[in-house]
């Protein structure tokens, strides 16, 4: 694929240039402490620079919408081998799904699901738009508006790019020769590693703000918490699925609860 040929060649120029940058800094710092107060100083200064240079990092070496697409596209058939699809049944999921895309600000990324027949109480989003609704938390859900966060919540994922960056950070943090399967692979080993407590925080609140504006309920978010803190209870902590997007220690149920109750308005 050209397109992602050429985005690649950028991606490690610019890896070069950037971490040549951030050394300089490193080894230039000590130079200048004059105290131990003074070494606090420029280590915070130092941490803030590496955020950024990171941040310009993943703009300057980001993918296109359309490379985006593909390597969804061939994840999905990588991953869908191994699963057992099934159909729509108790909730009206397409007709969530629609009153959510209304509101997209990704709008040329190709948003998707599947059901998975699948007991365990999960839903999962990979780079490109796919999302994963296991049978099990759609068991779990009592009304439209649970249903509604949580495909929101997995929507938010690739609305704010969680996906798609961390697939860059592992090519960027690899030695391989950066082609199309390359990466697709890449992406397949990375898919099922959970996100961070702040990617989780940061989907959570999208996606209230997406369901709001679709019509639906905050409330719907606050109670799926509350069963979802019962749930960690019998399932533990060791016991969780590694791809599970909601069972997790950090951030627990509880904290994301409290934060779509105080925090998002």
């Amino acid at each position: 694929m050209k397109l992602m040929i050429n985005s690649l060649f950028t991606v490690y120029r610019a890896k070069g240039i950037l971490l040549a940058a951030l050394i300089a800094l490193i080894s230039f710092a000590p130079l200048n402490a004059q105290d131990d107060d003074d070494d606090g100083d420029i280590i915070q200064g130092l941490l803030e620079t590496a955020d950024i240079l990171n941040e310009t990092l993943l703009e300057v070496t980001a993918l296109s919408t359309e490379e985006e697409n593909a390597i969804g596209r061939e994840l999905d058939n990588q991953i869908s081998r191994d699963l057992r699809t099934g159909r729509e049944y108790k909730f009206k999921i397409r007709r969530i799904f629609k009153k959510l895309m209304r509101h997209v600000e990704r709008t040329d990324l190709n948003y998707n699901y599947k059901i998975i027949r699948e007991k365990e109480v999960n839903a999962y989003a990979i780079a490109g738009g796919n999302m994963y609704i296991n049978t099990g938390i759609i068991d779990f859900l009592d009304d439209e508006d649970e249903m509604a966060f949580v495909i929101a919540h997995e929507i938010s994922h690739n609305e704010l790019k969680h996906c798609i960056k961390r697939v860059q950070y592992a090519v960027l943090a690899s030695s391989i020769d950066p082609s199309f399967g390359e990466i697709v692979q890449v992406a397949y080993n990375m898919y099922a590693m959970p996100f961070s407590k702040y990617d989780e925080f940061e989907a959570d609140e999208n996606g209230v703000r997406l369901m709001k504006l679709a019509g639906y309920d905050k409330q719907g978010a606050v109670t799926f918490f509350e069963k979802l803190e019962q749930l960690e209870k019998e399932y533990g902590v060791d016991q969780r699925d590694a791809v599970n997007d909601f069972i997790s220690s950090h951030p627990t149920a509880r904290e994301r609860r409290d934060r779509v109750i105080n925090k998002y308005r």
